[in-house]
């Protein structure tokens, strides 16, 4: 091999220039041709006792057997399954190796929860339940455990999942060439990570690199090698010295090959890597960035020269602006424990773009303790000799420096970044969460405003029930005083606010914006909506570009401008932003950052699942739900909504939940998982008339067994699991079911709750507490509670400050428009936001949305930047 440079880090480790892999070489050198620069290991000298001795002691010079080409006989068999352990009767006894880790355990560890709680949890998602189900009806099971919780313990599971398969097919692939132990098997089994499994296996799958350990065992040096670890015989190299064959040409190569074998079998022994893991969990480990060094430009001719410096200054610039971004890693170092998720992806993006150098120092203390835990595990027992010391010593800082500090290396950057990329889904998940809650402004007629300059702010006017009543286009004068009376644009803004009594605007906050802000501010202030008292509030636009265009927006708007319906899209973000932001994919919706340094896969799930749990927590009305919406309901998916609508278009509306049976492709277990998330409400659950020969012939058809009569729990968050419960129940309180949601009947439920006491009545009744306190819960909230109204709501204006008029010190109010992990960032209404530092925080935790009062600390307005400081929610 080539001399490695070694680079002095800090607290004294030394890590070799080398790549990952650096166990594999294309060619297999003796050291008479490439020499290797090794770690000087010391290694305490066991202690054996004299008796050991007698029984183990050979006389000096024995010899292996060998065969004449040089390779000892056992060497030929080796091929097919090595031992290597320093216990051979505990390894045919097969004991030790028989246990595996479960999934549930993997969980629990992983998200530090109860064993029980796991076990539960993983049964309940192998049934096919989903997120929102378990979180609200089966509480008891998971000790009332959060929906952004279950998430995370589906996530470990599936992670869980998906090394148990890799294992199981990488044991049957190593087995059926051959080449499995039971050693290798133990280590397979007890492996809890790709990286982990994907180093255990080098070199004993098909199409992997061709390691020196491997080549080393294909020359016939294994026996040997497994001999020396285990010190079960004394071992003459000189007899495997082959002039004629190239790796056995002399006592070095010989050496060489053995000490490759041995760290191998050191850095994939299954006690060595558990005690790799807890060394990792402990070691003081630091993470260390700089600036990466230029590669050297090629020498071309004057042409090219000329041609590639024209292009080049460009590049400069281009290169020069993407550095400028990493600045803050260009002498950056901390401790991997300390480190931020968003540094971490920072620094992965800029070891990417190949601006960034990272590093992993781990201290000295990881190769110490190794180097005591092998001696006590391999040089303590078996057979003493200066050979065998020797060569073990080599061979654990071989092993430590080729293969063990890599994998160390490679774990700490894998951990680091799957911990990271989970910050990031989660920030984004918390972000959608809060959105799509934010509380609908019903009964309201509102018009919606997408600005623009050259195209002109395109008008959409809804009514209170979200359906279209007029659109248009206007051409603000921007930057001019005109008088608004000879204004055509105002005259058509004050035309249409009058005509339909429309109060309020959503304005997008796309380009044209602040101008339009501005606009509308000016017209406010000099009275010209006069009588309607006009105000207006910020929508944001992401996505609604998007929404416009797609087949769903023209099923609703067939003969309408797609310029047009993203404004009809933003007034109706306002009226009800759950209805209208489930049509949009929710990675459009531009709730969180670093959107591109996450796995796609893994962001569209978590925030398919967040949209899911949003729509079936408030719940939806069966009878009048868009497909989009039913769509989202915990155990539907587009085609039963389909069948849903298909169903009630045919049948007329759905009198109780019960009917949903009948709908084809619901069946226990989808009725099951989306029952308690749908509401029959009376006003839009009255029958059609059905007299007519069409009607009652379909009817007939889907004989309709179930009773049609109204139910008024179908109105509540009640599942009908519990519906005899729940009935029971009211009965005891002295109420009717008839009743539900009027002050008497909840004055009842409340006094027996309060007399009685739940831990009481769940024994009654006998269930679990949990799904008593939803029963009573249930039936004590009215009918037209709705979940989003504990969220904040929009924040309206009648006008706007400049960011001239605003200075350091100054104490304003603004709303939250985006969380991550470095800050907030909050609309204080001067058209950019400011952002507060999480250093200013002051341990608060900010949702979007939220009302606050802050400090501006600096004003940078040619860069146009706001640094704000929180003091306090409003």
């Amino acid at each position: 091999m080539e001399e490695d440079a070694v680079d002095y880090k800090p607290f004294g480790s030394r890590v070799k220039k080398r790549k990952i892999d650096s166990d594999s070489e294309d060619e297999y050198e003796p050291p008479s041709v490439k020499r290797q620069k090794k770690i000087k290991v010391i290694v305490p000298k066991p202690e054996a006792s004299k008796k050991r001795k007698k029984c183990q002691a050979a006389p000096k010079g024995r010899k292996l057997e060998t065969s004449p080409e040089g390779t000892t006989k056992k060497a030929r068999t080796a091929k097919k399954g090595r031992v290597a352990s320093s216990n051979p009767e505990q390894i045919q006894s097969g004991e030790a190796y028989s246990e595996e880790w479960s999934e549930a355990e993997f969980v629990a560890h992983e998200q530090k929860i109860q064993l029980r709680i796991a076990q539960n949890i993983i049964h309940l998602l192998d049934e096919e339940n989903t997120i929102p189900f378990i979180a609200r009806y089966r509480k008891e099971l998971t000790s009332d455990m959060s929906p952004e919780k279950l998430r995370d313990v589906k996530a470990s599971y599936e992670m869980a999942k998906s090394v148990k398969q890799k294992a199981s097919v990488v044991r049957n692939t190593i087995t059926k060439l051959g080449k499995m132990t039971p050693l290798l098997e133990r280590s397979i089994q007890y492996a809890r990570s790709m990286n982990e499994l994907e180093h255990i296996c080098s070199g004993d799958l098909i199409g992997s690199k061709h390691t020196l350990a491997e080549r080393a065992r294909q020359l016939g040096l294994d026996e040997a090698a497994n001999a020396i670890l285990d010190g079960s015989s004394f071992i003459n190299i000189e007899t495997l010295v082959d002039p004629m064959k190239k790796g056995l040409a002399s006592i070095k190569d010989v050496e060489l090959g053995i000490q490759h074998i041995i760290a191998d079998i050191i850095s994939k022994d299954r006690d060595v890597l558990d005690l790799l893991h807890k060394l990792k969990e402990d070691a003081n480990i630091w993470l260390t960035t700089s600036k990466s060094r230029p590669a050297k430009e090629a020498k071309t001719d004057n042409k090219k020269d000329v041609k590639k410096g024209r292009d080049g200054r460009k590049d400069n610039k281009d290169k020069a602006f993407v550095e400028s971004k990493f600045e803050t890693y260009f002498n950056f170092s901390v401790p991997i424990k300390s480190v931020k998720p968003y540094q971490v992806l920072a620094v992965n993006r800029g070891e990417s773009l190949k601006v960034l150098s990272v590093k992993i120092n781990i201290p000295d203390l990881v190769l110490h303790d190794l180097v005591k835990f092998c001696g006590r595990h391999w040089l303590c027992r078996g057979l003493s000799y200066s050979l065998r010391r020797r060569i073990i010593d080599q061979s654990i800082g071989d092993s430590y420096t080729r293969l063990i500090q890599p994998l160390l290396v490679r774990q700490v950057r894998s951990e680091l970044t799957r911990k990271a990329e989970h910050a990031a889904v989660e920030v984004f998940a918390t972000n959608l969460k809060t959105l799509l809650l934010t509380p609908p402004l019903r009964g309201n007629t509102v018009l919606g405003i997408d600005p623009g300059f050259r195209n002109g702010c395109k008008l959409g006017i809804t009514s209170h029930t979200g359906s279209l009543l007029a659109t248009d286009v206007i051409y603000p004068p921007f930057g001019r005083q005109i008088n608004p009376d000879s204004d055509s644009s105002a005259c058509k803004l004050k035309e249409l606010l009058v005509k339909y009594n429309c109060k309020l605007i959503a304005l997008g906050n796309g380009t044209a914006c602040r101008e339009t802000e501005a606009y509308l501010s000016d017209l406010i202030k000099n009275g010209w909506f006069y009588p309607l008292d006009v105000q207006f509030t910020i929508v944001s636009e992401q996505g609604a570009s998007i929404y416009s265009c797609s087949p769903v927006a023209q099923k609703e708007f067939p003969d309408t401008d797609p310029n047009v319906i993203s404004a009809v899209s933003l007034a109706r973000r306002l009226q009800d932003p759950l209805g209208e932001l489930v049509k949009v994919e929710p990675k459009h919706l531009g709730v969180g950052m670093y959107q591109h340094d996450v796995p796609e896969k893994e962001l569209s799930c978590a925030l398919d699942e967040v949209v899911v749990e949003c729509v079936s927590f408030v719940g939806v009305d069966v009878n009048i739900a868009s497909h989009c919406l039913l769509r989202r309901v915990a155990g539907l998916n587009s085609s039963r909504a389909e069948k849903i609508i298909e169903w009630r278009s045919n049948n007329g509306p759905f009198i109780n939940r019960q009917q949903l049976k009948q709908v084809k492709g619901i069946g226990p277990k989808t009725f099951e998982q989306c029952a308690g998330f749908i509401r029959i409400i009376p006003e839009t659950a009255q029958k059609k008339n059905t007299n007519s020969a069409e009607n009652s012939s379909q009817r007939k058809k889907q004989k309709l067994s179930i009773d049609d009569t109204e139910n008024p729990l179908d109105r509540t968050w009640i599942h009908p699991e519990s519906y005899s419960v729940a009935l029971r129940f009211i009965a005891k309180c002295g109420a009717k079911v008839e009743d539900l949601g009027k002050p008497d009947f909840v004055s009842k439920i409340s006094i027996t709750v309060t007399t009685a006491g739940l831990k009481e009545l769940a024994e009654e009744f006998d269930v679990p507490e949990a799904q008593m306190k939803l029963i009573t819960e249930g039936l004590k909230v009215t009918p037209e509670h709705d979940l989003r109204s504990e969220f904040q709501k929009p924040l309206f204006r009648r006008s706007i400050s400049s960011l001239e008029d605003i200075h350091a010190g100054a104490v304003l109010t603004g709303r939250v428009r985006n969380v991550t992990h470095f800050g907030a960032f909050v609309d204080i209404g001067v058209g950019i936001d400011g952002l507060i530092p999480q250093s200013r925080l002051r341990n608060t935790r900010l949702r979007l949305g939220d009302r606050i009062e802050v400090k501006v600390f600096s004003l940078d307005i040619i860069r146009r930047r706001i640094s704000l400081g929180l003091l306090r929610a409003l």
